[in-house]
């Protein structure tokens, strides 16, 4: 099987900083490290404040689990900062990894 990529773009609710994602942001991080399959996550902003969340699982079936954890665990965390109407989330599977 192949890795499987979970990319959710959003964009914070009006108001909301950075600085407030990232605190927030520790509580997803401890959660993500204890799911089974997680490789790893890479979280960055573009210029025009949109956020890119990706996150590596073992398999497609490791990400759909892990999707369906974050929805009953960690959306608390989420709701208070992210747009909801933002949120735009898909899988891919992973044909080429390189690392410099």
């Amino acid at each position: 099987m192949s890795e499987t990529i979970d990319l959710v773009r959003f964009r914070l609710k009006q108001g909301k900083t950075a600085v407030d994602w990232l605190k927030a942001n520790e509580k997803i991080d401890a959660w993500a490290r204890r799911q089974p399959g997680f490789r790893f996550r890479s979280l960055s902003e573009t210029e025009d404040g949109e956020w890119i969340d990706m996150t590596y699982w073992e398999n497609l079936q490791a990400a759909h689990a892990g999707q369906s954890s974050f929805g009953t665990e960690m959306m608390a965390t989420c709701e208070p900062l992210v747009a909801p109407d933002s949120v735009v989330s898909c899988f891919s599977t992973v044909h080429v990894m390189q690392r410099g």
